[in-house]
């Protein structure tokens, strides 16, 4: 696909035709005339394209491209069930991440938006915001008026973009690897103060180990500038909320979720800091919190990521299935095995229960436990003089790799149950694919035939 490199006059005519909100990002979106052009990217001009290859594609590939993406407009092929998209970032000749949003009709290349003054937000967060581009539910792309989510939009509602991280960031152990940049475009000329907050996740598909890593701020010119600074403001989170997993695997009851945590009931995360010019956020060191590095180590590449049993409640693909076991060995015996949440005191499931489980045709599948890799990030950036600024800015990302010692391959990995991870990113972990129910009958047998000598053998470890 040929691209074109979104240039100044381009930008100055998106400027004149976005939101008259002194919205120091470019975006074509209104949030007062919320009206959706079909196949054009709602909140497109914000995000600079210049060093991202926007791919439709067809599930569950995300790798060959079928469509077009126009990066100019926004403008992009019609898409149907079945399509989604990836936009691969590059550092030079480079790929060093995919960002992904949500399939089609929920989502839509290029999988970045920009909202500028949304109104409706509360408890003191930004009207501004950088999201995904997702639309809500009811309302999604194959409806007849789609309505696109917004910074405001409901809890749960895919306002997070996706960048898997992926083994090309990698320059050595114990150090900082390769940067994964996103750049976006400025009004020209606005000097107004405008905060915007976003909304993502930063995924360890590096097929290393991490222990934490680095988030850096710069101007047109990569530079630190005092124009330009981020903040982590305590009156909306705390310092658990601004880097962690995934509430529904570690995390206490609250407002929006009636259970703990599957594998804990005490938030896993990384507390950052910012720099003392507030243009940098870090952190290295093990996982804090609940038992994340008791049970797996600090923060693991997608291929270690652990085998779950889920249950789809509802038959509906775009809610959250219900994980029943893990594979592995929390109560430290020596031996790998399928075990219940922390709740159930890691009961070993029983041969009913298993049976029912791997049955094929049925609402069980067997997959990875992908949300144990993928890392939320809460924070805000401040957007002061755009003059002193430049036309763009950077957000720059770069992940630090643990130390040699901690890279070994888990025993639940080296032990799992037949087949190994089957679709997912355990075979190639910078594929992109993610994780696919793809249990054979045999692989099946093999699991249940092993499950009844392990209780008549009075032994744990599948065989």
């Amino acid at each position: 696909m040929k691209k074109n490199i979104l240039n100044l006059g381009c930008i100055s005519i998106l400027a004149l035709t976005s939101s008259m909100y002194a919205g120091k990002i470019i975006t074509d979106a209104d949030f007062n005339n919320m009206v959706v052009t079909p196949n054009k990217q709602f909140g497109f001009g914000g995000w600079n394209l210049e060093n991202i290859d926007v791919k439709i594609t067809q599930l569950p590939d995300y790798r060959h491209n079928i469509g077009s993406f126009d990066i100019n407009t926004g403008i992009y092929s019609t898409m149907g069930y079945g399509n989604t998209f990836e936009s691969d970032i590059r550092n030079g000749g480079t790929i060093v991440g995919r960002l992904h949003g949500k399939d089609w009709p929920v989502g839509e290349p290029s999988g970045v938006k920009v909202i500028n003054g949304d109104t409706r937000v509360q408890n003191g967060k930004p009207q501004n915001c950088i999201m995904t581009t997702s639309y809500l539910p009811g309302a999604y792309l194959d409806a007849i008026v789609p309505k696109p989510n917004t910074c405001s939009g409901p809890f749960k509602s895919h306002k997070r973009f996706k960048i898997d991280m992926l083994d090309t960031t990698y320059l050595g152990d114990n150090a900082y690897g390769k940067p994964i940049e996103m750049v976006f475009n400025l009004a020209p000329g606005d000097t107004s103060v405008q905060k915007y907050e976003l909304f993502q996740k930063i995924n360890n598909h590096t097929g290393k180990r991490l222990d934490g890593y680095r988030l850096e701020l710069l101007d047109a010119n990569k530079q630190p500038n005092p124009a330009l600074t981020l903040s982590l403001d305590s009156s909306i989170w705390n310092i658990n909320d601004l880097a962690n997993i995934s509430h529904g695997l570690w995390g206490p009851i609250d407002n929006h979720f009636s259970e703990p945590g599957f594998f804990d009931d005490k938030t896993v995360y990384y507390p950052v800091s910012l720099s003392s010019g507030n243009t940098v956020l870090s952190y290295v060191g093990p996982m804090q919190g609940g038992n994340y590095q008791a049970l797996f180590g600090n923060w693991m590449p997608s291929k270690w990521h652990p085998m779950g049993i889920y249950f789809d409640h509802d038959n509906n693909s775009n809610t959250e299935s219900k994980l029943l076991a893990f594979w592995g060995d929390p109560l430290q015996t020596g031996t790998n095995g399928w075990h219940k949440g922390f709740m159930e005191d890691w009961a070993s499931p029983t041969e009913e229960e298993l049976n029912l489980w791997t049955t094929t045709g049925g609402a069980y599948v067997i997959e990875g436990i992908e949300d144990s890799v993928n890392l939320g990030l809460n924070y805000i950036v401040n957007i002061a003089d755009n003059n002193a600024i430049g036309t763009t800015f950077t957000i720059r990302i770069t992940p630090h790799f643990a130390p040699s010692a901690e890279q070994n391959t888990p025993s639940y990995v080296k032990d799992g149950p037949t087949p190994n991870h089957p679709g997912s990113e355990r075979g190639d972990p910078n594929k992109g694919n993610g994780s696919v129910a793809a249990y054979d009958i045999l692989s099946l047998l093999s699991l249940i035939i092993g499950f009844l000598l392990i209780t008549f053998m009075g032994r744990k470890k599948f065989i």
